[in-house]
C-alpha cells in the first residue's frame, strides 16, 4: 500500500489458474490466497513469503476448489488444552492406572518443554521441535524409554489430526525403530538363597514371596489376606477394580513349599496381607508397603551381599526376582507356557497361548519340580 492507502504494483493481487487470487500481507509480507468457496468470501494464509511457493499452494487449492474437495483450517488449539483432551481420552479407554500415569508424567515434561521453547498451539508443533525435544531427552533415558515417548507423542498427534486439531501429523511418516529386547536376567539361585539368609523381618517375607511365586512388587503390595489360600494352597493375583494387575488379568500360583512357612506366620488381620511397620500417619499399621521403599531396601542388601545393585549399572532391582523365577523354574524345565501362566504373560499372540489351558492339579505338579532353595531349610532361612 502506498501512504495513501493504494495497492501498490508489488501487492496487487495474482490470479492463479480461475478462482484463486494471492497477494502478500502484513509487515512479514505473508502470501494469502483469495477465493470464494460455497457462497463464501475466504482468505487462507499460505504460511510463506516465497512467491513460487505460494503459487504452488493456491494452484494445490485451486484444484481442491474445483474438485470440490477443500479441506476446512483446523481451528488453533493451545496445546495444552489438547492435550488435556487426550488425557481425557486416554482415561475414559480400557488404559491400565500406571499407564495413565505414565503418560501424565510424559506430557508435563514435554508441555514444559514446549513452553520454555516458544511452542504454544498444536499447530507450533512440527518435526524439528520433535527432534529438539527428543535430543534434550536422550541422555537421561535408556532406548526403551525414548522409544516408548515417540510412540506416545505420536499417538497423540495421530489423535489430534483424527479430531481435526491439526491440519497435518507432523510424525505420520516418522519411523522410531524398536530397540531390541536384551536379556535382563536376575540373581543365580544361589545369590537368591544367600540374599534371603542376610535379610531380616519385615522385608525376609516380601523378598521370599516375590522370590518363590515371580509376582510383581505393586502386585504384593495390594495382595488381600482372602488371596492367600494355604488350606488348597494358592496365592491369588486378583485384578480388582481400582487396583488392576498389568494386564487386568487374575491368575494364582501354587504355594512353594519353602514359602509356606512364611504365609503360615502372618498376621490374618487384614485387611493387607503385607503391611509396613507403624508410622505417625499409621499408627496401627494396617497400610499397605511403599513400593519404592521396598526396592531401595533390596538394593542395600544386595550391595551388603555383594550382589550388583541397580539396573542403570548393569545390577539388579526387585523386579529382578521375578527374572529369577522364571529362570530358575525354566531351567528346571518347567514348561515355557506354565511359567507364563504364574507370571501372567500375555504377549504371546500365537494359538498356543489360545488353546493352552494349565490345570490346578498340573500347575501344583509342576510347583512341587521347582527347586527353590538348595540349601537351608526354610525356618533357617534369614539366621545369621
Amino acid at each position: 500500500m502506498d501512504p495513501n492507502g493504494n495497492m501498490t504494483e508489488s501487492t496487487k493481487p495474482i490470479l492463479i489458474g480461475e478462482r484463486v487470487k494471492i497477494y502478500p500481507r502484513g509487515k512479514k509480507r505473508i502470501y494469502c490466497a483469495d477465493f470464494w468457496y460455497d457462497g463464501k468470501h475466504q482468505r487462507r494464509s499460505l504460511k510463506t513469503r516465497n512467491l513460487k511457493i505460494a503459487r504452488q499452494k493456491a494452484l494445490q487449492l485451486e484444484a481442491q476448489l474445483i474438485e470440490g474437495e477443500l479441506q476446512p483450517v483446523p481451528r488453533s488449539v493451545d496445546l495444552n488444552t489438547g492435550i488435556d483432551a487426550y488425557l481425557d481420552h486416554v482415561t475414559t479407554g480400557n488404559r491400565r492406572p500406571k499407564t495413565i500415569t505414565k503418560y501424565k508424567g510424559f506430557f508435563a515434561i514435554f508441555q514444559e518443554f514446549a513452553k520454555k521453547n516458544g511452542v504454544f498451539r498444536l499447530s507450533q508443533v512440527t518435526l524439528a521441535m520433535v527432534d529438539k525435544y527428543r535430543a534434550f531427552r536422550k541422555p537421561g533415558l535408556s532406548k526403551k524409554s525414548m522409544h516408548n515417548e515417540a510412540v506416545m507423542l505420536k499417538s497423540f498427534l495421530k489423535w489430534a489430526k483424527q479430531r481435526k486439531y491439526i491440519r497435518e501429523n507432523p510424525l505420520a511418516e516418522a519411523k522410531f525403530e524398536r530397540p531390541k529386547l536384551e536379556p535382563r536376567g536376575g540373581p543365580t539361585q544361589a545369590e537368591v538363597e544367600t540374599i534371603l539368609k542376610k535379610a531380616c523381618e519385615p522385608r525376609l517375607t516380601q523378598y521370599a514371596v516375590l522370590a518363590f511365586t515371580g509376582m510383581r512388587s505393586g502386585e504384593l503390595q495390594r495382595l488381600r489376606v482372602e488371596d492367600v489360600d494355604l488350606k488348597d494352597n494358592w496365592i491369588n493375583i486378583v485384578s480388582r477394580e481400582g487396583a488392576e494387575t498389568k494386564t487386568g488379568y487374575s491368575r494364582k500360583v501354587p504355594i512353594h513349599a519353602k514359602l509356606k512357612p512364611f504365609l503360615e506366620a502372618l498376621p490374618k488381620t487384614g485387611p493387607w496381607l503385607i503391611t509396613a511397620p507403624p508410622s505417625r500417619k499409621f499408627p496401627q499399621g494396617d497400610h499397605c508397603i511403599n513400593t519404592k521403599h521396598l526396592n531401595e531396601n533390596f538394593q542395600t542388601l544386595l550391595a551388603a551381599t555383594g550382589v550388583a545393585a541397580g539396573r542403570k549399572t548393569g545390577g539388579f532391582s526387585i523386579h529382578s526376582l521375578r527374572n529369577s523365577f522364571e529362570t530358575i523354574c525354566v531351567n528346571a524345565s518347567i514348561p515355557q507356557r506354565v511359567v507364563d501362566t504364574w507370571l501372567g504373560h500375555r504377549s504371546d499372540r500365537s494359538m498356543g497361548s489360545v488353546y493352552y489351558k494349565l490345570s490346578d492339579a498340573d500347575s501344583q505338579a509342576f510347583m512341587l519340580q521347582v527347586p527353590l532353595g538348595t540349601g537351608a531349610p526354610a525356618a533357617d532361612i534369614g539366621k545369621t
